[in-house]
């Protein structure tokens, strides 16, 4: 079963890629804008016992003036909801963008995958959008996406989503890594 789950978020990532490049990157700086979340119940305050987990994959463009996103789940109940939040003292946070309720439409070719398990459960694509600093709100209400940008840097943004069974948050990723740090670069490694 977790082999599915590794494969669902491989090919979801090379989905995710393909949706938002429409050039290939010139240089690494570039993906510097390019975040990835793991999503789990174990990460949630208080932990909640789920075998549900997750990933949501941010894009910022270049001018960071618009933001593209895809959240997958497996094995997670009927999503009501799903939020980037900024962190607060005692490390819940306030709603800064809503990601299960984009504005903006999908083009003609672009679906989301989804699908129910044998035991209700959805799994696959269960949000793709976009946003623009207009969409920011709470603490984040009339700022740019660079000041998000900047806080998802400095590891002060989470991820939830909500489900029916856990209306507070089934699974949630505490922190964002840059994805062009994911694997080792030849940089990392000593050769001699």
């Amino acid at each position: 079963m977790r082999s599915l789950s590794c494969i669902l978020l491989v090919v979801s990532v090379v989905l995710l890629s393909q949706l938002i490049n429409s050039n290939p990157p010139v240089n690494a700086a570039e993906n510097l804008d390019r975040f990835w979340s793991i999503l789990t119940g174990d990460q949630q305050l208080p932990p909640v016992t789920t075998v549900a987990l997750g990933y949501v994959g941010l894009k910022f463009q270049d001018d960071r003036t618009k933001l593209v996103y895809i959240v997958n789940a497996e094995h997670i109940g009927k999503v009501t909801a799903v939020y980037l939040y900024q962190i607060d003292k005692e490390q819940n946070g306030t709603i800064v963008l809503d990601m299960l309720h984009s504005p903006r439409e999908l083009i003609k070719g672009v679906d989301k995958v989804v699908e129910k398990t044998p035991e209700g459960k959805t799994k696959g694509t269960v949000s793709m959008g976009g946003a623009t600093g207009d969409d920011l709100q709470g603490r984040l209400k009339g700022k740019s996406l660079s000041y998000l940008h900047e806080l998802i840097v400095n590891g002060t943004v989470y991820v939830s989503i909500n489900t029916n069974d856990f209306p507070n948050g089934e699974i949630r990723g505490n922190s964002f890594v840059e994805i062009d740090r994911l694997f080792p670069d030849f940089v990392d490694i000593k050769w001699k």
